[in-house]
């Protein structure tokens, strides 16, 4: 792994504006393309790879925040 903070700190602010993004714009078009009807579809598989990428993105922050 790096030991340069300047460059954690980029790839922890990458790492957090993909997530947003697919957050945001993602999960909007998944609703465009493939809409839930009548309670099936594919929203809880998509929320589930965002609650991960969640996680791995805070993980990615507190590596970059640590000494």
């Amino acid at each position: 792994m790096t030991r340069d903070r300047g460059r954690r700190n980029l790839i922890a602010a990458l790492a957090t504006v993909l997530w947003l993004g697919y957050m945001v714009f993602g999960l909007a078009l998944l609703n465009q393309i493939a809409p839930t009807v009548n309670g099936a579809g594919p929203d809880g598989a998509a929320a589930f790879v965002g609650l991960v990428g969640g996680v791995v993105t805070v993980g990615l922050i507190m590596w970059a925040a640590s000494e």
